[in-house]
């Protein structure tokens, strides 16, 4: 065996071995985080899942990749929870509850706080999920871009909104599938 045969056998392995992500799940409480991070897991809707108490970290493996989920608690007294994992964060998800237009003010500001205006996460790509499109009241994507502010606040991010619906699965294999493109991208 030549050199260069053993070499691209030694690079190809190691590039499919670095195909891994450390990748934060952000948003209010009863966004659909947990449940959200379940679905992609396993393929279907859990039932009886409690609301997240501090943390969720789960490994999955999506398009390749070895991907660590980072699901935070969205109540106000845990989020200091989510600074902690900022630092070496490859990509951020903020899931958004798109039919509680109640607290869309109170999303969009943690997002701008947490993750806009985030130094620590201004390199990473930001996926935003309008949640709950199975219920009859949720904003899509394009009406969601124009409340928060999206088309300003990210102009100079990498960044995404999709709709979906984690109790049924719709939207969230395409929304993975774009994000970890985003990763693709970035390793090169």
């Amino acid at each position: 065996m030549s050199f260069m045969s053993s070499f691209s056998k030694w690079l190809m392995k190691k590039l499919r071995a670095e195909k891994k992500a450390k990748i934060l799940i952000l948003g209010l409480d009863a966004a659909g985080k947990t449940t959200l991070t379940k679905f992609v897991n396993t393929g279907v809707f859990l039932e009886g899942l409690t609301p997240t108490i501090g943390q969720n970290i789960d490994t999955i493996n999506f398009e390749g990749w070895d991907i660590t989920t980072i699901d935070v608690a969205g109540q106000e007294h845990f989020r200091f929870l989510w600074e902690i994992h900022y630092p070496g964060c490859s990509a951020a998800i903020f899931v958004i509850d798109s039919a509680d237009i109640e607290r869309l003010p109170e999303a969009r500001d943690i997002l701008r706080i947490h993750l806009f205006n985030n130094p620590v996460l201004e390199k990473v790509p930001a996926l935003i999920l309008a949640n709950k499109q199975d219920l009859p009241s949720a904003i899509q994507a394009p009406m969601m871009i124009q409340l928060l502010n999206l088309h300003l606040d990210m102009k100079d991010r990498t960044f995404a909104v999709f709709d979906c619906s984690a109790l049924t699965g719709k939207g969230v294999v395409e929304a993975f599938a774009w994000l970890v493109n985003q990763l693709e991208m970035s390793k090169l």
